[in-house]
C-alpha cells in the first residue's frame, strides 16, 4: 500500500510528558498536561497505518467522517492508525472487510504476527498464577445458548436431509426452549456473583475444573495465520486519548494546525481461537461429561426423547482483557460446538417421528478479577 507501515504502539506509549509552567503577569500559573501512560509489560503491540486516500475508497461516507472526526484537514496523505482489534470491531462483520486487510502487505502481517509465542507466554504466565496461587479475587458466570437459524439442520436416520426445515425447526425450538431451562442450571451451577476470597483454592473455579494448571496452550492449538472465519492470536493496545496542552492552557496544535491528543489510559485485549480437537480444547476449557448432559434433556421428555448425541467442537474463543497493567480484568471462555442428537418426537409432536438434529451452540464462561490495592 502507498504510505502504510506498522507503527509499534509500545515507542508511542513511552513517550514522557512533562508539565510545564509558565509566567503570567501577576504571578506564576501551572498547568497540568496529561501524561501519557505506557503498558507495564512491552508485548511488541501494532497498529497499523492507513492514509485517508485509500480509505476512502474502501468506508462508506459515514464511516469515514467518524473515523477522521478529530482532524481539520483530510487530505489524501492524513494517516490514522488502527490496531486489529479495532479494525475487527469496527469493521468486522462488514463486506469491506477483507479490502481493507488486504491494504496490509505480507511484510507488514508478519511483523504483526511476529509476537505470537510472547503473548500466549504472558497469558499462561498470567492465568496460571491466578490459579495456582489466588492472586486475585474471582466471580465468573457461565451461559448456554443453541444458535436457532439456518444453521440448524434436520436429517433422516440415513443422513438424507429432510424437507421442511422451518417446520422441524419450529418444533425443535419449542423442546429446545424447554431443555435449555434445565440445562442452563446444570452448566451455570458455577456461576457465582460473589467473588471469592484472595488465596482461594481456585482448582474448581477456573478451567480446566480440577486441574491445578489453567492454561497448557501452545502456538500448535491455536490458529496464528489468516485462516476462514477466524483470526490469529493477537494483542492490540487501545488508548483514551485526550488533548494534550500549550502553556496558556489552550489545546496543543501540530505545525499543521491538528490538535495533539496524549494516550491517557490503555486498554489491552488479548484474543486467540483455539483449534477444534478436543486435545487442544481440554488444555484450557472444561468438558462435561456426556451422561450428564443427557439426564438435563430429560425435562423436555414432553416433546422429544434425545436417543443420543455426539459433540464436535468448532473454533473456540478465549478474550482476556485489561492485561495492560499486567492484572488480568477478565478472561471469557467461549466453547463452540455442534451437537448432532438423535431424537423422537413424543406427544403432540410424535407425527414427526425420529430423526437426527444437528444445531450449533455456545457455551461461554466469564470471569472476573479483582486484585489488592496498594496502600
Amino acid at each position: 500500500m502507498k504510505k502504510n507501515f506498522i507503527r509499534i504502539v509500545a515507542l508511542v506509549l513511552a513517550l514522557t510528558m512533562l508539565t510545564v509552567s509558565f509566567a503570567g503577569c501577576s504571578g506564576t500559573s501551572e498547568v497540568n498536561r496529561p501524561v501519557a501512560v505506557e503498558a507495564k509489560t512491552d508485548l511488541k503491540d501494532v497498529s497499523f497505518v492507513f492514509t485517508y486516500g485509500e480509505l476512502k475508497e474502501i468506508l462508506p461516507g459515514d464511516k469515514l467522517a467518524t473515523l477522521y472526526e478529530n482532524f481539520n484537514k483530510k487530505t489524501d496523505d492524513r494517516e490514522v492508525s488502527l490496531s486489529y482489534y479495532e479494525l475487527v470491531s469496527k469493521y468486522g462483520s462488514e463486506e469491506y472487510f477483507n479490502d481493507i486487510l488486504a491494504l496490509i502487505s505480507d511484510e507488514e502481517w508478519a511483523q504483526f504476527t511476529g509476537n505470537q509465542q510472547e503473548i500466549l507466554d504472558y497469558f499462561n504466565n498470567m492465568i496460571n498464577d491466578i490459579k495456582a496461587n489466588g492472586s486475585a479475587r474471582v466471580s465468573y458466570s457461565e451461559g448456554f445458548w443453541i444458535n436457532h437459524g439456518d444453521g440448524v439442520v434436520f436429517k433422516s436416520e440415513d443422513g438424507t436431509e429432510l424437507e421442511n426445515q422451518d417446520k422441524f425447526r419450529a418444533a425443535f425450538r419449542l423442546y429446545a426452549d424447554t431443555a435449555l431451562k434445565d440445562i442452563g442450571s446444570f452448566l451455570m451451577n458455577l456461576s457465582q456473583e460473589e467473588a471469592t476470597e484472595f488465596n482461594a483454592d481456585l482448582t474448581d473455579v477456573i478451567y480446566p475444573l480440577g486441574e491445578k494448571t489453567a492454561s497448557t496452550l501452545t502456538l500448535a492449538d491455536l490458529y496464528t495465520d489468516k485462516e476462514t472465519n477466524t483470526f490469529p492470536i493477537y494483542t492490540s493496545i487501545v488508548p483514551t486519548m485526550v488533548h494534550d496542552l500549550a502553556e496558556d492552557g489552550s489545546n496543543l496544535e501540530d505545525e499543521d494546525g491538528e490538535y495533539v491528543f496524549v494516550p491517557s489510559e490503555l486498554y489491552r485485549t488479548i484474543n486467540m481461537i483455539v483449534k477444534p480437537e478436543e486435545a487442544s480444547v481440554k488444555k484450557a476449557f472444561t468438558i462435561r461429561e456426556k451422561d450428564g448432559i443427557m439426564e438435563q434433556f430429560k425435562v423436555a421428555e414432553t416433546y422429544m426423547i434425545l436417543n443420543s448425541f455426539e459433540i464436535a467442537f468448532t473454533p473456540c474463543k478465549i478474550t482476556a482483557g485489561n492485561a495492560v497493567t499486567d492484572e488480568m480484568a477478565y478472561t471469557t471462555y467461549e466453547k463452540n460446538m455442534i451437537i448432532t442428537a438423535n431424537i423422537t418426537f413424543t406427544g403432540a409432536l410424535e407425527e414427526y417421528g425420529t430423526v437426527v438434529v444437528e444445531f450449533p451452540c455456545t457455551s461461554s464462561l466469564t470471569y472476573n478479577f479483582g486484585w489488592q490495592v496498594e496502600e
